[in-house]
């Protein structure tokens, strides 16, 4: 029996051991007699593919008193920043990883029964939870690649099949939220209140203002853009908290439920048929989850998911979609609240609009980042020279520049980069 641990030589969860692993995998397939044979651990993800987080894959093999031949799977780990360090400290104060361990614990199980026996959706909702580790933050999931499913290209970005099938389930998830609100008032109550932009902490305003700088310098590199937009994108670096906390705000009448809140590709896996069609989305990462407009998903995921054609063209038809389907959604599970009118809901949507210029100016140019530069949420906050180095290759690439070339000018006509 080997007890020898394969580690890659990234950093690994060092409490990640045999005898841990063998203890949580007896009690999911509920087996004592279960003897773990051997454990690799490598790390899941690439430069650029998670700020938040370290995502670990682990590869068993086991034996058990019924089966002496050996079986093997594979799980994944998703733990909180093991150091003290800048990024640990901002993502504690918006609570994310205690949100996080109680979605899975307690609220996404409920959510999960209500579109299988109400919506009438056997389509899984997000990966089953092998072991909830509160002492460490940690959480053990099914590996969904088991199922084939996998994570679309970063880069290409999604299709209209691939956006009408997220929002179908995106629907299903917020009306899920909803009438699980409604049957438990409350529930939603505590830690559900801290999205990046919220009314108690600005942890992420050094991460806001940093990005927003690096691409006022990158638009020196275009003489045209740069005289049109650069004094709005240097007067949005001191606004830019106060404009996303005014988006987020909670007004009466709007329809309310819990937004997943950081729904972009990577947080999203698909499962595909024999002839390569997505037929399931399942949705992982909820440690940005809030009790907020359903609007903040749907901008966030327009303005970091879809390719640029669709992003641009498509986002009215878009709505128009994804609210028939919430509606549809809302009558099943017998919603009783306001439900608001496509003309409304489309108000709604508008009045959450700075969420679109957050996210594609902020966030969409480091969710894209193929550089060679270390690609983490210290980097971006510092500001030493290796720091500068990665924030300026990121928005300096050509590939961002080209979409800014887009981007730029689809917001300014809204008027979101004007003083609002």
């Amino acid at each position: 029996m080997s007890q020898e641990i394969n580690r890659s030589a990234q950093v690994v969860p060092a409490w990640l051991t045999r005898d841990y692993v063998e203890q949580k995998l007896r009690s999911y397939f509920r087996n004592d007699s279960l003897r773990l044979v051997n454990l690799d651990i490598k790390l899941a993800l690439g430069n650029g593919e998670n700020y938040s987080s370290v995502i670990t894959r682990i590869y068993v093999e086991y034996t058990t008193d019924k089966s002496k031949d050996k079986q093997s799977t594979r799980f994944l780990v998703k733990e909180s920043f093991a150091d003290a360090g800048p990024a640990a400290q901002v993502l504690l104060s918006y609570g994310v990883y205690n949100r996080e361990l109680d979605l899975y614990e307690r609220i996404l199980p409920q959510m999960a029964e209500v579109v299988r026996n109400e919506l009438a959706d056997s389509r899984k909702l997000f990966a089953g939870t092998v072991y909830v580790d509160r002492k460490r933050d940690s959480i053990i999931f099914e590996d969904m690649s088991l199922e084939n499913y996998r994570v679309a290209d970063r880069l290409k970005k999604l299709d209209l099949e691939h956006t009408h099938l997220v929002l179908e389930k995106l629907a299903n998830f917020h009306a899920a939220g909803a009438a699980l609100a409604e049957r438990q008032p409350g529930i939603f109550a505590k830690n559900f209140d801290r999205g990046f932009f919220n009314q108690h902490t600005r942890g992420y305003e050094p991460i806001m203002k940093n990005l927003l700088m690096a691409l006022s310098r990158s638009l020196e590199l275009e003489p045209d853009l740069c005289q049109r937009y650069q004094a709005k994108i240097d007067r949005l670096v001191e606004n830019v908290m106060e404009y996303g906390e005014r988006s987020t705000t909670i007004v009466p009448g709007d329809f309310l439920t819990l937004a997943h809140g950081d729904l972009w590709t990577t947080n999203i896996m698909f499962q595909y048929d024999d002839k390569g069609h997505p037929i399931n989305a399942i949705f992982i990462d909820f440690q940005f989850s809030a009790w907020n407009s359903p609007a903040i998903d749907l901008h966030y995921f327009f303005s970091t998911a879809l390719q640029a054609d669709i992003r641009l063209k498509k986002q009215p038809e878009l709505v128009q979609f994804y609210y028939y389907k919430l509606n549809a959604a809302l009558k099943k599970v017998q919603y009783s609240g306001n439900v608001p009118s496509l003309f409304v809901f489309h108000q709604q949507f508008r009045n959450r609009s700075f969420y679109a210029a957050f996210a594609s100016l902020i966030f969409e140019p480091t969710m894209t980042y193929t550089g060679k530069e270390e690609a983490s949420m210290d980097q971006i906050i510092s500001l030493s020279e290796k720091g500068m180095r990665f924030k300026d290759d990121a928005f300096q690439a050509e590939e961002t520049r080209k979409k800014m070339r887009l981007t730029l000018p689809f917001l300014d006509h809204l008027g979101l980069l004007d003083v609002m």
